[in-house]
């Protein structure tokens, strides 16, 4: 009997554990977030469209573009000699301006001079030659026409004298060649400009073939700027329409208007380059400057001829 009652007793408490149990699991599954609570899927905007295709972030309207460019002269001169020879002078200096037709260098004229002087000398002798040949001729044709002389006579002094004329002639075209090589020896300025470069100096060999690059020659008071744009600039950007330039450099801004579009695309980029020539007389503005180029960002601005913006007054970018 004892037996019997303890194992009533172990099988009732066995009971009581496994209910015990089986309400904890009910209760923790009770707070366990349902199977089914996934996160949501992100929303997907949909985009209104009308005849011009779906509405872009970047619409045409207000959409400011932005690209870098560069600055440059508008005329740039890389001078070398006409005629090879010894630099025998530079009369110019780095950073000096110029005025058109003023000497820049030369070089070594003595060869040239003796050319010169020896064509000259050829020239004179022709017309002692053509003078005698003409007095032949004349006293020929005065005994050929009383009939004192044979024709095969006369014939032969007309074409000594017919002779020595174009030789005169050859003479007179052997100056002008020598005396033009004798000129090529000086350089002159093509422009009025700054010169930027100095690559030889006295005493150094310059030659046509290959040509030496003696002087940079540039024209800064009117600069070209040469930016490129993102291609879709095309649907706004128009020949004199106004961009806002920085200069990183200096901090300066300025406001111009295009000059002129590349006809084409760079298809490597997708860039077209747009270009604005404008003044440049106060010299701040140096070839081979940075600009960053901004167009659109306010419809209402105005191009002021390329004057420059104190930084306070100039629009951010």
């Amino acid at each position: 009997m004892i037996l019997a009652g303890r194992l009533s007793l172990a099988a009732l408490l066995l009971s009581a554990a496994a209910a015990s149990a089986c309400n904890d699991a009910r209760a923790k599954k009770d707070h366990l977030p349902p199977s089914s609570s996934a996160l949501p899927p992100p929303a997907v905007p949909v985009l209104e469209s009308g005849d011009a295709g779906p509405v872009a972030a970047d619409s045409s309207q207000g959409e400011a573009y932005r690209g870098t460019g560069s600055i440059q002269a508008r005329q740039k001169a890389e001078l070398g000699p006409k005629s090879t020879g010894v630099i025998a002078a530079i009369t110019v200096a780095e950073g000096d301006r110029v005025k058109k037709g003023k000497l820049l260098f030369r070089v070594d004229s003595q060869q040239a001079s003796l050319a010169v002087a020896q064509a000259r000398a050829g020239l004179d002798s022709a017309k002692v030659s053509a003078s005698i040949a003409e007095l032949d001729y004349k006293r020929t044709k005065e005994l050929f026409d009383r009939g004192s002389v044979a024709p095969a006579t006369y014939d032969q002094a007309k074409s000594r004298y017919d002779a020595t004329k174009s030789a005169v002639r050859q003479a007179e075209v052997a100056v002008s060649q020598a005396k033009k090589l004798a000129g090529d020896t000086a350089v002159y300025a093509p422009f009025d400009g700054v010169v930027s470069a100095k690559l030889k100096s006295v005493g150094e060999m310059a030659t046509v073939t290959p040509p030496s690059i003696v002087l940079v020659v540039q024209d800064v008071d009117v600069v070209e700027l040469r930016a490129r744009m993102p291609e879709r600039a095309l649907r706004r950007l128009q020949q004199g329409d106004s961009i806002e330039l920085t200069f990183p450099s200096t901090g300066e801004h300025r406001s111009v208007r295009i000059t002129r579009i590349n006809p084409t695309i760079d298809v490597r980029t997708r860039t077209v380059e747009v270009v604005a020539e404008f003044a440049n007389r106060d010299g701040r503005l140096k070839p081979g400057m940075l600009a960053e180029v901004t167009f659109g960002a306010g419809d209402s601005a105005s191009a002021d001829g390329g004057a420059p913006k104190p930084a306070s007054q100039a629009k951010s970018p």
